[in-house]
C-alpha cells in the first residue's frame, strides 16, 4: 500500500543519508530529531521534512519487523504523527487486521503533507459499512483540516479538491443527497474549465439510485464540454 508522496529514489536517498548516521531508526529520536547531511549534488526540498518523514517510517517498521503487530500497536497507536499511524495502518492491512477505527486515528493527526491519504480514505468508506454517520463525521473532519492547512505547495489545491470530492461522494452514498448535490455544486464552480466534477456527481447518484439527478449532472457535463 502506498502511505507517501515522496518519489522512490527520494526515500532511498534519505534512508541512505540517515543509515549512514545510525541504522537504529529510533536512535534518530533521541533526544529529538535532527536531519541528516543534504547529499551533494541532489536538491531535495524541505530536506529535513523529508528525512524525518522517513525516519519516523522506517522506525514503526523497524519495530513492526523486530517485534511484531501487538508491539507496534501498542507503541504508535496513539502517535500524533500521521506517517507513523499510516505505516502502522498499512501494516495491519497487508495481514488483514485493519480496523475501521485505526484508519480514522491515520486521519484524525495532524495533517501531513508528504502522506498518501487516499488508501485510508477508501479503506475508512470500506470498513465503516452501513453506519454512515460514523463514516461521514471522520471523512468530514479531514476535509475540514486538509481545507484549514496552509500550503505553499503548487498541488495542495488539487488534492484538497479530490478530499472535498470523496466528502460529496461520501454524502450521496450516505443518503445524504442534498448536502452531496450541494458540495459537488460547489466544487464545480471552483472548476470552471473542467466536467471532472459533473461526471463524478453523476456517477455517484446513478449508484445511489438517484437516476434524476445523475441525469441532471450528466447533462451540466455536457453542456459544459
Amino acid at each position: 500500500m502506498r502511505i507517501s508522496w515522496l518519489a522512490p529514489e527520494v526515500i532511498v536517498a534519505a534512508r541512505t543519508a540517515l543509515k549512514d548516521r545510525t541504522e537504529d531508526w529510533g536512535g534518530h529520536f533521541t533526544p529529538e530529531f535532527e536531519p541528516p547531511p543534504a547529499p551533494a549534488g541532489l536538491a531535495i526540498p524541505d530536506w529535513a521534512k523529508v528525512t524525518e518523514h522517513v525516519a519516523r517510517a522506517e522506525h514503526v517498521t523497524q519495530v513492526l519487523r523486530d517485534q511484531g503487530l501487538e508491539e507496534g500497536l501498542r507503541r504508535f497507536a496513539a502517535s500524533p504523527f500521521a506517517i507513523e499511524v499510516a505505516t502502522l495502518a498499512a501494516a495491519a492491512h497487508s495481514v488483514d487486521a485493519l480496523s475501521f477505527e485505526m484508519c480514522a486515528l491515520v486521519l484524525a493527526c495532524d495533517i501531513d503533507a508528504l502522506v498518501f491519504y487516499a488508501p485510508f480514505l477508501r479503506l475508512l468508506v470500506e470498513l465503516g459499512g452501513t453506519d454512515h454517520d460514523r463514516v461521514v463525521s471522520v471523512f468530514e473532519g479531514f476535509c475540514d483540516a486538509c481545507v484549514a492547512l496552509p500550503s505553499d505547495d503548487p498541488h495542495w489545491r488539487e488534492r484538497v479538491g479530490a478530499v472535498r470530492d470523496g466528502l460529496a461522494n461520501v454524502y450521496v452514498h450516505a443518503g445524504r443527497l442534498d448536502q452531496g448535490h450541494a458540495l459537488f455544486e460547489a466544487r464545480h464552480a471552483e472548476e470552471p474549465d473542467d466536467v471532472a466534477v459533473a461526471l463524478s456527481a453523476s456517477r455517484a447518484f446513478l449508484a445511489a439510485g438517484a437516476v434524476a439527478r445523475a441525469v441532471q449532472w450528466l447533462d451540466t457535463a455536457v453542456a459544459r464540454a
